[in-house]
């Protein structure tokens, strides 16, 4: 049960996001109540869901929606709530760890989020057999997507374009210098990519240097007042701006003395603010490569088409991975039959030697204990491994329980 970026606005979304610190603590409360025999919670700035595992569904319904209980309409039932049952819901975590239910299809970083879920839910003790078994397997699934097509392959936001654009001048960002030019959304979000491809040296010019600092000390980069902006063009390769300036900030009368400082090296500017912040005439000056947020949007578009496509071959990743786990559940729920034949059995095992245990010896009571377990053995033996056949046959679970109640064997709570 839950909710994403598709069904519920930000506010909705934030009113629901809980942090690391808290998952712990929601999970322990839900844990045990009204039939959640397992639970684990994925919350991200996108997505708030809760994964419970239960053999009383109307009654698990309620506890998890009090997870919700702020937003509730009339019918008790917020209209921005998904539930999926079964199958279905195990699709659906499938799906998204792959990515496929993502806002930018494919992306990374949920696969990461689903990871730390489950190791939230089992520091906080609420996982059972089921997630334990779904959630790596559903991390699996998510990798295999990711290895065996081009699902995540190409930049799907701007600043990842810009990142992956300076790949592409300068073959490797290793060694290389790059000065981010600005404080925004964008200036963080190249932060992290500039890091993973590599970059050694990072250096943050913004007109409030408090600001730039914080940035800086993020990646380990320096800071650098606004008044220093010519001289750090001087000293890097790539100049990546995003100010929110009405203005040009670096016009072709600031740049030519740069260049000239910089004796033929190239010099890379990416500038994905709106409104610019470069001069489009800096294009004109030797060794000046320039590229605006136009040019990155087109890559973008044209690489989120590309991992449109790849989605039928995620999808067929996810179904075949669903059947399989269809058939551990099924084989699980077999040895529940089986459990159930042989506990029914030694219940009456049981109940027939204490009949004897104020009249034999000690001695006798070992033997007839071994011949009583040894004939319960043998007799079991050719149901169970009929019932295993059964399974393995395509016969449903619950058809594997029928046949114990012909035997007057019902499920925990199904004669009462």
């Amino acid at each position: 049960m839950g909710f994403n970026q598709k069904t519920a606005s930000v506010e909705v979304r934030e009113r629901f996001t809980y942090s690391d610190d808290q998952v712990p603590s929601v999970l322990q409360r839900l844990h045990g109540n009204q039939g959640v025999e397992e639970i684990a919670l994925i919350s991200t700035c996108n997505r708030t869901e809760v994964y419970a595992v239960t053999q009383e569904p109307s009654l698990c319904r309620g506890s998890l929606l009090s997870l919700f209980s702020n937003a509730e309409n009339n019918s008790g039932h917020p209209d921005f709530l998904y539930l999926e049952n079964d199958l279905q819901a195990v699709k659906h975590l499938f799906e998204v760890s792959s990515g496929l239910d993502s806002l930018v299809l494919g992306e990374n970083q949920i696969l990461g989020q689903v990871r730390t879920a489950f190791s939230l839910a089992q520091e906080a003790k609420t996982t059972g057999p089921v997630l334990e078994k779904l959630f790596p397997w559903a991390l699996r699934v998510g990798k295999m997507a990711r290895s065996q097509t081009r699902i995540c392959q190409g930049a799907a936001s701007v600043a990842a374009a810009a990142v992956e654009l300076s790949q592409m001048i300068f073959d490797d960002l290793k060694g290389r210098r790059v000065l981010l030019l600005g404080a925004g959304k964008m200036t963080q979000a190249s932060l992290g990519l500039l890091k993973n491809a590599g970059v050694e040296q990072i250096r943050v010019v913004n007109r409030t240097l408090a600001r730039a600092e914080e940035l800086a000390a993020r990646c380990g980069g320096q800071a650098s007042p606004f008044e220093d902006l010519d001289k750090a063009l001087a000293d890097v390769d790539v100049l990546i701006a995003s100010t929110g300036a009405p203005h040009f900030v670096v016009d072709k009368a600031r740049l030519a003395p740069v260049m000239h400082q910089r004796r033929g090296r190239p010099l890379l500017l990416v500038d994905i603010a709106v409104p610019r912040d470069i001069e489009p005439s800096c294009q004109d000056l030797d060794n000046v490569y320039l590229y605006n947020i136009d040019d990155l949007q087109g890559v973008v578009a044209e690489n989120l088409a590309r991992r449109q496509k790849e989605v039928q071959k995620v999808l067929q990743i996810v179904d075949a991975e669903c059947q399989e786990f269809s058939r551990y559940l099924d084989s699980r729920k077999a040895n529940q039959a089986i459990r159930m034949l042989r506990e029914s059995f030694e219940e009456v095992r049981q109940s027939e030697l204490m009949k004897h245990r104020g009249s034999l010896t000690h001695e006798e009571m070992d033997r007839l204990e071994s011949f009583s377990n040894v004939l319960l053995n043998k007799l079991l033996h050719h149901p169970m491994i009929q019932l295993k056949k059964m399974s393995a046959a395509g016969v449903p679970p619950e058809e594997l329980e029928r046949a114990l109640e012909i035997l007057g064997i019902f499920p925990r709570g199904k004669h009462e």
